[in-house]
């Protein structure tokens, strides 16, 4: 069989694949934010907005608890070194994620009956003990589809991701409409959980094992232990659904989540994809150490998608969640505005995240969480002082602002991002963001045609500057898509290889 292969800077072959081997990928991760905002639009419908509140308060709890006690061993999966026989270490990995389950779950029982204090639910006080046993069925995942994105292989993972996510939602929808419960969250985390693990086993290509190992759990912990600091972190940060619901009640946590929450899901899903295929690129990057232009290119898509994100939200967020949640759930557009801002400071916040794991600077990234954490304290303080919620989220935003600020100039002197670039890339989508907010402010009776005109604006803004910063610093998008292994020759001209 002969085979094209093409050569890269510093004497590099490259095959057709990498980054373009991510559609699967792509398309499950949508998926895993298209059906949880479907399934929420159904609760929307079927349940009461207290009854809505509560269900969100389950998955707000689960959460906040599994990214406490996360420390990266599903990236450490990818990104894993060859110091040991990746039979030992993958057993020990496994071994490490049913400790850490049984641990979450633990604490899960323990915790229920403030737990269900807090939100008014102390009758239920039995759900949130259950909550424990959707983390114990997830501790026995098998990380094999995990690693196998280490050779572009997407597609494992992606079927993971889209049957999990049916399930769940297929019966969270359908138990609300026989029910009218918020039960009805419960049952749909255990059919996710039950599937992910499931087809984790069927679709791996390395079989389940649970080993122990000193020197596989030393490099486990030093890679996982900043790790800790970014879960408490990024725990704190989701604080904001328990302030909302412990301060106003589980029916306004209800529309806070519908506003907000809708907002910042795709997003999460979007992160999520971003960051599992810019790894591998990444890892190459490291082992190669090619410069500058992967970062660059890096940023400048990132921010792009951010403000793009932004501005959608700034432009219809209102009008869709009224459309789709029907009036009562509407907020205002002064709201979307600062959402955008928000959303839009949260993916530049990914900036250092790719390279940080591929080269095990995780204190870089708990450094980052802890940034970004802290804007919860500004928001809780406006919160507790004017019972806003728009107040709220704009404290949150100027938090977190300044958070990427700090988070920005650390990560440039720890990794090869271009400095003028990376300033470029954060002030341009802000700017234009927070310029769109302040209009909304000062002139309220906007008309809807007026309002899309000063978009539009922006976008033609936005799209002048991003031309001259790709022109300026030559960001290209061809490194993306091929992935290379090194050898000893260079050469101008396509090689050819028989296999």
């Amino acid at each position: 069989m002969i085979r094209r292969v093409w050569p890269m800077r510093g004497g590099a072959q490259a095959t057709r694949g990498g980054i373009g081997a991510s559609a699967p990928l792509f398309v499950a991760n949508m998926l895993e934010a298209v059906l949880p905002f479907l399934r929420n639009i159904a609760l929307a419908r079927l349940i009461s907005p207290h009854e809505f509140g509560l269900a969100i308060s389950l998955s707000v709890v689960i959460g906040m608890l599994e990214v406490l006690t996360d420390f990266g061993l599903p990236v450490f999966a990818v990104r894993k070194t060859l110091s040991l026989p990746p039979a030992i270490m993958m057993g020990t990995l496994q071994a490490l994620a049913l400790i850490r389950a049984a641990l979450i779950g633990t604490i899960l029982v323990a915790l229920s009956p403030w737990i269900a204090g807090l939100f008014g639910a102390e009758q239920s006080l039995g759900v949130y003990a259950l909550l424990g046993i959707v983390v114990m069925i997830r501790g026995f995942e098998n990380f094999g589809v995990k690693e196998a994105m280490r050779q572009y292989v997407f597609w494992r993972e992606a079927t993971v991701l889209t049957a999990a996510q049916i399930a769940g939602a297929v019966v969270t929808i359908t138990l609300a409409w026989v029910l009218g419960s918020f039960d009805c969250m419960l049952y749909g985390m255990l059919a996710t959980a039950v599937t992910t693990v499931a087809l984790s086993h069927l679709l791996s290509p390395q079989p389940y094992r649970l080993t122990w190992n000193r020197d596989a759990t030393r490099e486990v912990s030093r890679f996982g232990r900043p790790l800790l600091v970014n879960g408490f972190a990024v725990s704190i940060s989701l604080s904001d659904r328990l302030l909302v619901g412990g301060l106003l009640g589980p029916a306004v946590l209800a529309i806070y989540n519908v506003a907000y929450g809708t907002a910042t899901l795709p997003r999460t899903v979007l992160a999520k994809f971003l960051t599992s295929i810019f790894l591998p690129l990444f890892v190459d990057q490291h082992e190669r150490n090619r410069g500058s232009a992967l970062f660059d290119t890096w940023a400048c898509i990132l921010s792009c998608i951010a403000f793009a994100y932004g501005l959608g939200l700034s432009l219809v967020g209102d009008q869709v969640l009224a459309f789709v949640f029907g009036p009562a759930y509407q907020p205002t557009r002064l709201f979307m505005c600062v959402a955008g801002i928000s959303v839009c400071i949260k993916f530049l916040m990914l900036l250092p995240v790719p390279q940080a794991y591929a080269s095990g600077q995780t204190r870089l990234i708990a450094f980052g969480s802890i940034a970004s954490a802290l804007a919860v304290l500004p928001g809780a303080a406006l919160l507790l002082w004017q019972r806003d919620v728009t107040l709220f989220l704009g404290g949150i935003a100027v938090g977190e602002f300044v958070g990427l600020l700090i988070y920005t100039r650390r990560a440039m002197r720890e990794q090869a991002f271009t400095r003028s670039a990376t300033w470029l890339v954060i002030a341009v989508p802000v700017l234009l963001l927070a310029a769109l907010a302040a209009l909304t402010g000062l002139g309220s009776g906007l008309s809807f045609g007026s309002w899309l005109t000063a978009c539009g604006v922006a976008l033609g803004v936005a799209a002048i500057a991003y031309g001259a910063i790709v022109l300026r610093y030559r960001i290209g998008l061809r490194l993306l898509f091929v992935s290379g292994t090194p050898v000893g020759t260079r050469s101008d001209q396509p090689l050819t290889r028989i296999a």
